[in-house]
């Protein structure tokens, strides 16, 4: 045990976070195209697809930041459209996560910089969205990042520091609209600090003015130094703002393309990005029904995610604050606080991913409680006290255990529990595979139309849906759209059994209440039902007095044998 903590605490930083980035992408990777597309991911994938196959794109809030749909479809225009490949960008950037530690280390010693890495890399909830293709993992890694090279440049005084963050801050800002929560929260968490300080100073008798003004001198110095750097970087966040929030076009005359070779387009294009984007912004995010819901549910729920998924993380977070009590560990636990206590409000769903902000918050604090235990493990054994080293020990197994199997139930399990909430309700609960296999084949082949959606499925015209917003019905057919847009297969529907063609299509679709309708009209067609949400049907659980209304859904999936046949 001794040798084992000797070689961890004069083991090299650098060295030791690369071997956890190493395997933090490849937990990540394991089987990462396995899963199929949750409906968030189907959503998103479908228009990536769209703006890819048309070339126009423009902001919409409803679909999040630009980031992920940029990089996401350069990676899918050279490789090709799959789940492995939509959720590529994102676990590649969860792998990098532990590199992030290096830029504390002026705050931490060489095995709290360590143990950092390793909680990023094995958190189960930044795990698991890690493997997923939405923008939180990305923002809290930007967001983070700006943190760490703040850090960094104050307490090295060098300018590059200042450079990253400001480049991360702008990549912060393109991936999601809560990226301007973060500075709120630092904010916050340094007028505490500065509360904090103050009351000490006062308890102790000293003036409770003293710390806070040696402070703001100190800040107005550090400001003066770098009065050459400070003014470049607005406009380093700009050009990258500018970048990603342009429109696309492949219309002469519009979009950033056209700008660059036109300049006297860029003003407009810059306005778009910038002031345009801003303002769809607020007239989404900000309008006060989109956040009309009540609090305490949405407060309960956020507690679940983290019990399930980042129990191990709260734990020892709570430890540091306990034993290990510095400034920054009262700063990211009044970032954790504001995070846990405002996201509940500010949601607009039930939204699991959203606690990926609040752990990103506590891993620094566990990271050291973690050292901690260890630490006190070490003198408790050396000491001869049983009951303390057994416990400790008894700590840090389960703290293990508890990752590995929170991670290996909720990220590699196929399909799902029922009643997992970090893989949320639109997560298909069944296995949807092998109807995904029979597309691509049968679409690969067919001529006309491949799929026909019934009934409440049905679109009026389904070119409709080629750019957002879609029709409603189309909505309810998520995750599928996703894949017959990567299969290139072509969609057609009915609204009841008098409008569907005398030869239907090789694949119908529809909800399962719609079976027996249907089956005596597709003859030689192989039936399936599977749940497309995360339970087959709704269920009611009752705890406490309280009775919860949980959604589910199950499709029915007709397969022409025949056109499979053909295909194969």
């Amino acid at each position: 045990m001794q040798r084992l903590r000797d070689r961890v605490r004069l083991a090299n930083p650098r060295r030791a976070l690369a071997l956890v980035a190493a395997l933090a992408l490849v937990v990540r990777l394991a089987g990462l195209g396995v899963r199929i597309a949750h409906w968030d991911e189907g959503r998103v994938g479908y228009w990536i697809l769209r703006t890819a196959a048309s070339g126009h794109w423009e902001y919409r809030p409803i679909i999040h930041g630009p980031f992920v749909q940029h990089v996401t479809r350069w990676v899918i225009g050279v490789a090709g459209a799959s789940d492995l490949l939509m959720r590529l960008p994102v676990a590649v950037l969860g792998s990098l996560l532990p590199l992030s530690a290096l830029l504390f280390r002026t705050r931490l010693r060489d095995a709290e910089t360590i143990a950092l890495g390793v909680v990023l890399a094995l958190n189960p909830l930044l795990l698991y969205y890690s493997r997923f293709m939405r923008s939180d993992l990305p923002l809290a890694l930007f967001a983070f990042v700006t943190l760490g090279a703040i850090v960094a440049a104050i307490d090295t005084d060098r300018r590059r520091y200042l450079h990253l963050a400001a480049v991360a801050f702008a990549l912060a800002l393109t991936t999601k609209e809560n990226a301007i929560l973060y500075p709120v929260s630092w904010l916050g968490a340094l007028a505490m600090l500065s509360v904090g300080t103050a009351i000490a100073a006062r308890r102790d008798g000293g003036n409770p003015l003293d710390a806070v003004q040696n402070r703001t001198v100190a800040v107005k110095d550090r400001l003066w130094a770098w009065r050459r750097t400070l003014p470049l970087l607005p406009l380093e966040i700009l050009a990258i703002l500018v970048f990603f929030y342009a429109p696309r076009s492949p219309d002469p005359g519009a979009g950033l393309w056209s700008a660059l070779v036109d300049p006297s387009l860029l003003p407009g294009v810059i306005w778009k990005a910038t002031i345009g984007s801003a303002a769809a912004f607020v007239d989404l995010w900000l309008a006060p029904d989109m956040h009309a819901h009540p609090y305490v549910p949405y407060l309960a729920h956020f507690g679940a995610v983290l019990a399930v998924a980042a129990a191990a993380t709260v734990l020892l977070a709570l430890l540091a604050i306990r034993w290990r009590s510095r400034p920054l560990v009262g700063f990211c636990g009044w970032w954790a606080l504001s995070a846990f206590v405002g996201y509940p409000y500010v949601a607009d769903i039930k939204a699991p991913w959203l606690a990926v902000h609040v752990v990103i918050a506590l891993a620094i604090p566990a990271a050291i409680g973690l050292v901690a235990v260890s630490d006190r493990l070490q003198a408790a054994r050396l000491d001869g006290r049983a009951v303390a080293t057994v416990g400790l020990a008894a700590l840090l197994v389960s703290s293990g255990a508890f990752v590995v199997g929170s991670s290996a139930t909720l990220t590699y399990q196929q399909p799902p529990h029922g009643l997992n909430v970090v893989a949320q309700g639109g997560q298909p609960g069944g296995d949807l595979r092998p109807i995904v296999d029979d597309l691509q084949t049968i679409a690969a082949t067919n001529e006309g139309a491949d799929v026909l959606y019934y009934s409440d499925l049905a679109v009026d015209n389904e070119s409709h849906n080629d750019q957002p917003p879609a029709a409603s019905n189309w909505y309810d057919r998520l995750p599928l759209p996703w894949y017959t847009e990567a299969t290139d297969a072509t969609v057609t529907s009915a609204a009841d059994v008098d409008s569907m063609p005398a030869d239907p299509p090789p694949i119908v679709i529809a909800n399962s209440s719609h079976r027996d309708v249907l089956e005596p009209r597709l003859p030689g067609y192989s039936v399936r039902e599977e749940a497309v949400l995360l339970r087959p049907g709704p269920v009611t659980i009752g705890a406490f007095g309280f009775e919860y209304n949980l959604g589910g859904k199950t499709f029915v999936f007709f397969v022409d044998r025949d056109a499979l046949a053909a295909g194969r």
